[in-house]
């Protein structure tokens, strides 16, 4: 085996607080439990109760930064400050450049939401919660779940991208243990971006972003 990939060490996810919540008649509930096996009331879908449970978000997101930049060959570089995302306040930003040009970068913002939003090699992007409201009953863990593997596959080499039709559709498909998340969407990109978008990927094998490059690791003595 090769001794850099012998000592890579394992990204290891920070503590989650149990997280017990109450209806307004002090009835306990979790969430990913809270409707059964019925549907949620009209009204739970456009609200949002309790979004502080996805804080604990930010604190993976800064774990999976630091694992990555510990980890991989990558120049990591903070954003210019605070700006707007979707209308969510972004309170950092961290941008990770791997040294191979034909592994994807990645972008992560931490939002006031409370979200983490990520956006990887030239097209895709994608957001941990990505509703949030009563209706989806979205739990935390399952969330921190979606935020690692997505972090983690980009750079593992699992993200494939392509650009298609005149009328330029751009989609993505990232590989997972247990499937895969995909994506395609009619773009709004200018003409120069999508001409880009083609000319770099072209050069990957069917659109496949490879693995980050490790880090030069010295043996143990």
């Amino acid at each position: 085996m090769d001794p850099n990939v012998a000592m890579v060490s394992a990204y290891v996810r920070p503590p989650l607080p149990s997280q017990v919540f109450h209806e307004a008649d002090g009835t306990p509930f979790v969430y990913g439990e809270r409707w059964g096996c019925g549907d949620p009331p009209e009204e739970s879908y456009s609200r949002v109760s309790h979004p502080e449970r996805f804080a604990p978000l930010h604190d993976v997101a800064d774990a999976l930064v630091e694992h990555l930049a510990n980890t991989y060959d990558v120049q990591v570089r903070e954003g210019d400050g605070p700006g707007e995302n979707r209308g969510a306040v972004v309170r950092r930003a961290c941008v990770l450049t791997p040294a191979s040009a034909a592994a994807a970068p990645l972008t992560l913002l931490w939002t006031d939401h409370p979200s983490v939003v990520l956006r990887a090699g030239l097209l895709a992007e994608d957001i941990s919660p990505a509703c949030g409201c009563d209706a989806c009953d979205e739990p935390l863990e399952a969330q921190v779940e979606d935020l690692e593997e997505y972090v983690l596959g980009v750079a593992a080499g699992h993200l494939t991208e392509w650009v298609r039709g005149r009328v330029t559709w751009v989609g993505f498909r990232l590989e997972a243990v247990d499937g895969h998340r995909s994506g395609e969407s009619r773009s709004d990109m200018s003409s120069a971006a999508v001409r880009d978008a083609r000319h770099r990927l072209a050069a990957l094998p069917a659109g496949r972003w490879q693995p980050w490059p490790l880090k030069d690791r010295l043996t143990e003595p």
